[in-house]
């Protein structure tokens, strides 16, 4: 975009962002806009307190398929899909590489193997209902007749199965053929098997989750349309882009439309997840959710709310309200990275971290320690 184009549409001018890594990176640049175009708290406070535990009719996907498609599929396909999306924009601010690395190497496969913490909550909290299908297997080993009678009857227990079979008479492959049916039937219905360390740490997850601010959370979670994939393309660059916010709440439940995004932290404190948060650029990818939602669905959405929860000592979660001038300035580099993104593939080149070097310096980049080295050494007493 030119800078006149720029002024335009977000009131503001600014230098090339690429890579930039401080909240500095609009400084010296009035951030002038309509605040109009968001909700206040006070308004969206007032939406949330009309919720009932009986929501109204929803729309439905095809009648927010205004410009793009939205659909409830499953995460492969979103992931399969060749949209930009806010994870590979991020990377484009990095550097041109960082963006082509992300979209064609797969250097960091996930184990799934094992139960993870983290990935648990992000689900629960969207499905309230998985709350209650972990559970902690019995301490019975596979290898003895004994344990695995004993891992049977806890199965038919769990699903309410029958127990009218006489095991005693039974042999060893006999029993685990009984048992493998039994693991794929807990599976099918959706049961997640964990330590008992891991349950404490549900348990009291759980607890923070349903009684915050006098239960809140859950009922904005019903409220809402949770984990819709939206596809569409950006009429600016030509660009496939797509998101999949956590949640929608929608203006017939609310009287805005607005999303929630659901996050995890290892941080202590608000303002130690908040320094994360800008670590992680995620307010690129909630100035995407709103306006990629907004082009999409015709709609105009104006507010998010992050739902985080720690996991780390006390395990709690809470609600936040993020500023409009941060979803502006996300916007804004969302804009930015489809253009690099944009002249990278129409000029074919993917330009590491020399991008930052000036013209002719053989990629030699400027660099400053930062300022706290000039602190004064605090004199020794030897």
């Amino acid at each position: 975009m030119t800078q006149e184009e720029l002024q335009a549409q977000f009131g503001f001018t600014a230098p090339d962002l690429s890579g930039a890594e401080t909240a500095t990176e609009l400084a010296g640049n009035a951030l002038q806009f309509d605040h109009e175009d968001y909700i206040d708290l006070e308004a969206i406070s007032y939406g949330i307190s009309q919720l009932t535990n009986k929501p109204g009719k929803k729309a439905s996907c095809k009648e927010l398929s205004v410009n793009g498609k939205v659909i409830n599929d499953r995460m492969d396909k979103y992931l399969a899909h060749a949209g930009e999306s806010s994870s590979a924009l991020k990377e484009a601010l990095k550097s041109p590489r960082h963006y082509l690395i992300y979209k064609n190497e797969n250097l960091k496969p996930k184990d799934e193997s094992h139960f993870t913490l983290g990935t648990f909550i992000h689900s629960a909290f969207l499905e309230p209902n998985k709350f209650n299908k972990v559970k902690v297997l019995p301490e019975a080993g596979k290898n003895t007749l004994e344990g695995v009678r004993t891992l049977i009857k806890f199965y038919w227990t769990l699903l309410q199965v029958e127990q009218s079979d006489d095991l005693s008479g039974l042999t060893m492959l006999q029993l685990k053929e009984i048992l493998s049916g039994l693991e794929e039937d807990a599976a099918a219905e959706g049961y997640t098997f964990i330590k008992q360390e891991d349950a404490d740490i549900i348990r009291i997850i759980k607890s923070s989750y349903m009684t915050y601010a006098n239960g809140i959370i859950p009922l904005l979670v019903k409220n809402g349309r949770t984990e819709t994939s939206m596809y569409g393309v950006d009429k600016e660059t030509g660009l496939k882009v797509k998101i999949r916010p956590d949640c929608m709440l929608l203006e017939e439940q609310v009287g805005a439309n607005i999303i929630l995004s659901v996050k995890t932290t290892s941080a202590t404190t608000i303002e130690a997840f908040m320094r994360d948060a800008a670590k992680f650029r995620y307010e690129l990818a909630e100035g995407m959710y709103l306006q990629v939602a907004s082009e999409i669905t015709g709609r105009h959405f104006s507010g998010t709310i992050m739902l985080v929860a720690q996991t780390v000592i006390p395990f709690q979660c809470f609600l936040l309200w993020l500023d409009a001038e941060d979803l502006q300035i996300g916007k804004y580099k969302y804009r930015q990275a489809l253009d690099v993104v944009k002249q990278a593939k129409e000029t074919n080149r993917y330009p590491g971290f020399e991008c930052y070097a000036e013209d002719g310096s053989f990629g030699l980049i400027t660099a400053r320690f930062p300022d706290y080295i000039k602190n004064e050494v605090n004199p020794q007493n030897i």
